[in-house]
C-alpha cells in the first residue's frame, strides 16, 4: 500500500466539510474528510489530507511529498463577501459622474437571492449594501469614448485631491475603474503615476490596482462590482493560500497550489485576475458531471450538490458544461464567465424554525454549517437543523459521522427537536422530524424542477448526478416522482466537487470586450434588408474604411458587395489583433509561472449574437489559423448554438453579427483522475457488507433496515430498501419499494419502485 505514488491532491473547502481527492501517478483516488477550519483554513485540509492518506496506508508526510499538484476549490474568498469580513476600507477613482455606480447597482441584486414567492413581493426587494462606502469613492473628471479616442482629458489635480481624501481616511487599498478604459487604458496609467507620487510624499505604501488589468470587460455596474470583489475578498486570500503552500512545503511537498476558476481551468495563486475564482465552489462538481458524461457516453446531464449550507444545481448540454457570461456572487452582480449553477440555501445544515404567526415550518437559508446541528454539542447550535430531523429518524449513525471523528447525541437532538418544532406544531416528534426531511427534499425537488424547466428541458432527457456529503441521503427523496432517464451516486459522492476539481483543466482564460461588426454572409437576404443595412452604412464608415470601399467600387463590385468585403476584413483585423494580444498576455502569465509557453495549447473562440439582439453565446473557431474561413465559420457554429438555445425561427442572420467579446484559452496537458472497472459480481451482497440493521422512520412507519458498509458492497450487487449504505463521509438512503445497483464503476444507480432492473445490468 504504502508504494503508491501520490502525484494530485484535489481541494474542496464548502461552509460545513473540508473534501479532498489524492490521485496517484494510476489515476486512482481516494477521498479524504475532515470539519471545515475557517479561521484557519489550512489546518483542516490537512486533517481531510491526513485521512485520505490513511486510507491508503500512508502518513500526511509520505502523501504530501510525492505531490506535484495541489488544486485549490471552495468557499475562502466567498466567505468573505457574505461574512463581510474582507479588505476595508477601500478607495475608489472613478469617471466622473458614475460615483453611484455600486449603490444604484443592477435591479437583480434586490430579488436573485430570495425565494419565488419573495421574489414576487417588491417590498421584499433590498438592495445589498456596497462593499465601498459612498464617502471613498471619488470622481475624477476624464472621459475616454468606446472608440478608445479621449474627449475630455484627465484632470490630475482631480486625482491629486482625492489621494490625499482617501490616505487622510486611511484607506487599505486604492481602485483605479475609468470608463472605457478597457480600450484605451492611457488614463488609468497616468492616474497611477500620480497616485503613486502622492503616496511617496505621504510616505505611504499601499496597493493599486487598475481596473483593464483586473477586468478589462464592458458595462460598468458589473465591471466595478468585479475589481472592487477581488481586492475587497480575494487580495486577502493570497496570504492564506500562501500559508497554505508553506503547510505542504513544511510536510515535504514542492509541489505548488492551483485555483480553480468559475469556469473550470486552473491558475496559479499568483494570478492577476483572482475574481475568476472566487465562486469556484460549486464548479467543480459540474466539471466532474460531464467527467462522468464523458466515461459512460451520455450528453444531458444534471448536477446536484447537498452540502452543509446550500443546494447547487447545474447542468450539462449536448456534452459542453452551461457557461454564463455573468452571474452573483452573494448578492452583487458581476459580468464574469462561470459555469452556470443555480443555489439555493437549503443544505443538511440548514436551520428549522417554526413561523409563531403562520404555524408554519421554514428551513434556511441559514445554516449551522460546519457546527452541524444541536446534535453536535461542542459545535455550540441551538437551532435544530435538518441534520438533527436526519439523525432523529435514524438515518444518521450517531458513532459513524465523520468516520467516528464527530460523536453525535442523539437525545440532545430528540429533545430540543421536540420543544422546538414538535410541540409547537402539536405532532410527534419523529412525526415532525419526518415532515422536516419530506419538506427539505420537497424545496430541493421544487428548486431542481424549475432549473431544468427554465432551460426548456423535461427531466426525461437527464440523467442525474446526486453527491455532496447530504446528496447520498436526499437524492432518492428529492428527484421520486420525476421521470429521469437515471439517478446516479458516485461512491466518491462527498468529495465529487474536489474530484472535478482535478478533472480541471490545466490552463489560463484570458478575455476582452469588442465590438466587431460581421456583415450578413451572402444568399441569407431574401427580404433585401441585408443590402439596405450595407449600402446605409457606407456613409458612417471611417475615412480609412470609405477607401477601401471606394476601391472595391472601382473593380467594379456593387456597393453591399464591396461592403461586406471590406467589413469582413475589418473585423477579422481587429479579431486577429485582440486574440493576439491575449495570447500575449497568457504567455507572459505562463513564463512568470516558470512554464514554457511553447507547451501551451490554444483555444481561440469568441462572445457573438445577432446584430441588435441582446443576449450573445460562445463559441469556439476550429483552427488557429485566422483567415477568410475564420468568421464564417465562427457564424456557423453561433448558428449551430443558437438553434440548440432558442428557436430556429428566431434567427436574424440578415442583419449580420456583433462580436461582443474575444476569448483566449491557452491548456496545459495534465494528469486526471480514472474511473477503474471492476468486474461484476452477482446481484445479492455477501454477508460481511452487511454490518448492522437500525430502525428507521419512513412515511409515517417504523422499519428495519440492512445498514451495509459502502466499501464491501461489490459492483453488480442490488441493495433492497429499505436500507442505508454507510461511509465514513456519508449515507445513501434507499427507501422502501426501491432499489439501489452498483455498477463496474462503483456508481450506484437508483432503481425506482416498478423498474425493470435490466436497464442498468452491465453499466
Amino acid at each position: 500500500m504504502t508504494r503508491r505514488q501520490t502525484r494530485i491532491l484535489a481541494i474542496d473547502t464548502g461552509g460545513t466539510m473540508t473534501d479532498t481527492i489524492l490521485i496517484d501517478t494510476e489515476g486512482q483516488f481516494v477521498v479524504g474528510k475532515a470539519q471545515t477550519t475557517p479561521e484557519a483554513v489550512a489546518e483542516g485540509i490537512m486533517e481531510s489530507l491526513k485521512d485520505a492518506a490513511h486510507q491508503w496506508g500512508m502518513s500526511l508526510e509520505e502523501a504530501a511529498s510525492g505531490l506535484e499538484l495541489v488544486v485549490y476549490t471552495g468557499t475562502l474568498m466567498l466567505n468573505r463577501v457574505v461574512s463581510r469580513t474582507g479588505m476595508e476600507p477601500l478607495g475608489v477613482l472613478t469617471s466622473s459622474g458614475f460615483e453611484d455606480t455600486l449603490r444604484f447597482g443592477r435591479a437583480r441584486q434586490s430579488w436573485h437571492h430570495l425565494s419565488l414567492p419573495e421574489r414576487l413581493h417588491a417590498v421584499s426587494h433590498f438592495h445589498p449594501e456596497p462593499l465601498v462606502s459612498r464617502e471613498f469613492i471619488k470622481g475624477v473628471r476624464e472621459r475616454i469614448l468606446p472608440t478608445g479616442q479621449v474627449m475630455i482629458p484627465l484632470y490630475e489635480e482631480d486625482v491629486r485631491r482625492a489621494t490625499l481624501d482617501l490616505v487622510d481616511r486611511g484607506v487599505k487599498a486604492i481602485i483605479i475603474c475609468y470608463l472605457n478604459s478597457f480600450v484605451n487604458p492611457s488614463h488609468e496609467l497616468r492616474t497611477a503615476e500620480v497616485v503613486g507620487e502622492v503616496l511617496r510624499e505621504r510616505g505611504v505604501q499601499i496597493p493599486v490596482f487598475l481596473s483593464h488589468r483586473v477586468h478589462p470587460i464592458l458595462g460598468e455596474a458589473g465591471r466595478l462590482n468585479a475589481v472592487v470583489i477581488q481586492v475587497y475578498a480575494a487580495e486577502p486570500s493570497r496570504a492564506q493560500l500562501l500559508d497554505l503552500e508553506r503547510a505542504f512545503r513544511e510536510k515535504g511537498s514542492k509541489a505548488g497550489v492551483r485555483l480553480l476558476t468559475n469556469y473550470g481551468t486552473t491558475v496559479s495563486t499568483a494570478y492577476d485576475q483572482l475574481i475568476h475564482t472566487v465562486n469556484s465552489g460549486p464548479t467543480g462538481g459540474i466539471i466532474g458531471t460531464q467527467f462522468l458524461g464523458d466515461v459512460y457516453g451520455l450528453k444531458y446531464l444534471i448536477a446536484t450538490d447537498v452540502g452543509g449550507t446550500t443546494f447547487d444545481v447545474g447542468a450539462v448540454i449536448n456534452g459542453q458544461i452551461v457557461l454564463r457570461d455573468s452571474g452573483m456572487i452573494d448578492q452583487f452582480w458581476v459580468n464574469t464567465p462561470m459555469v452556470a449553477v443555480d443555489s439555493i440555501g437549503s443544505g443538511t445544515g440548514s436551520y428549522v424554525r417554526v413561523d409563531p404567526v403562520t404555524q408554519r415550518v421554514r428551513i434556511g437559508p441559514d445554516s449551522a454549517g460546519y457546527r452541524v446541528g444541536v446534535c453536535w454539542p461542542e459545535g455550540g447550535v441551538d437551532t435544530v437543523t435538518v441534520n438533527d430531523a436526519n439523525l432523529i429518524l435514524g438515518y444518521l449513525n450517531p458513532d459513524n459521522f465523520l468516520g467516528g471523528q464527530v460523536k453525535l447525541d442523539r437525545e440532545r437532538a430528540v429533545r430540543l427537536f421536540k420543544e422546538q418544532v414538535a410541540d409547537r406544531l402539536g405532532v410527534d416528534v419523529f412525526e415532525a422530524a419526518w415532515g422536516v426531511h419530506n419538506l427539505a427534499n420537497l424545496t430541493l425537488k421544487l428548486h431542481l424542477q424549475q432549473v431544468m424547466l427554465g432551460m426548456g428541458f423535461g427531466p426525461e432527457v437527464f440523467h442525474l448526478v446526486g453527491y455532496g456529503g447530504g446528496g447520498p441521503l436526499h437524492v432518492i427523496g428529492y428527484t421520486h416522482g420525476l421521470d429521469l432517464a437515471g439517478v446516479m451516486i458516485p461512491a466518491w459522492a462527498p468529495g465529487f466537487s474536489a474530484f472535478g476539481a482535478a478533472c480541471g483543466e490545466y490552463g489560463v482564460r484570458q478575455e476582452i470586450s469588442t465590438d466587431i461588426f460581421v456583415p450578413p454572409p451572402p444568399g441569407v437576404d431574401p427580404t433585401g434588408i441585408a443590402a439596405q443595412i450595407l449600402r446605409g452604412a457606407y456613409e458612417t464608415l471611417p475615412p480609412e474604411v470609405r477607401r477601401g470601399v471606394d476601391e472595391q467600387l472601382a473593380r467594379g463590385l456593387r456597393l453591399e458587395e464591396a461592403m461586406r468585403e471590406v467589413l469582413n476584413q475589418v473585423a477579422l483585423d481587429q479579431l486577429g489583433r485582440a486574440w493576439n494580444t491575449l495570447k500575449g498576455q497568457i504567455e507572459a502569465e505562463a513564463s512568470r509561472e516558470g512554464l514554457d509557453p511553447a507547451r501551451l495549447r490554444f483555444v481561440l473562440g469568441v462572445r457573438m449574437r445577432y446584430a441588435g439582439m441582446l443576449d450573445d453565446l460562445e463559441v469556439q473557431a476550429g483552427s488557429l489559423q485566422i483567415g477568410p474561413q475564420t468568421l464564417a465559420e465562427l457564424a456557423e457554429r453561433f448558428e449551430d448554438s443558437f438553434d440548440k438555445v432558442y428557436a430556429r425561427a428566431a434567427r436574424s442572420t440578415e442583419f449580420g453579427y456583433q462580436i461582443t467579446r474575444a476569448v483566449v484559452t491557452g491548456y496545459y496537458d495534465s494528469v486526471r483522475p480514472t474511473v477503474t472497472e471492476a468486474l461484476l459480481d452477482g446481484e445479492t451482497p455477501a454477508e460481511d457488507c452487511r454490518k448492522d440493521r437500525r430502525a428507521v422512520f419512513w412515511n409515517g412507519a417504523w422499519h428495519e433496515a440492512d445498514v451495509y458498509e459502502m466499501d464491501r458492497v461489490r459492483p453488480g450487487n442490488v441493495l433492497t430498501g429499505p436500507c442505508l449504505v454507510e461511509s465514513p463521509a456519508t449515507t445513501v438512503l434507499v427507501p422502501p419499494d426501491y432499489r439501489l445497483y452498483l455498477d463496474r464503476r462503483r456508481v450506484f444507480w437508483a432503481v425506482r419502485p416498478g423498474e425493470d432492473l435490466a436497464k442498468y445490468r452491465g453499466r
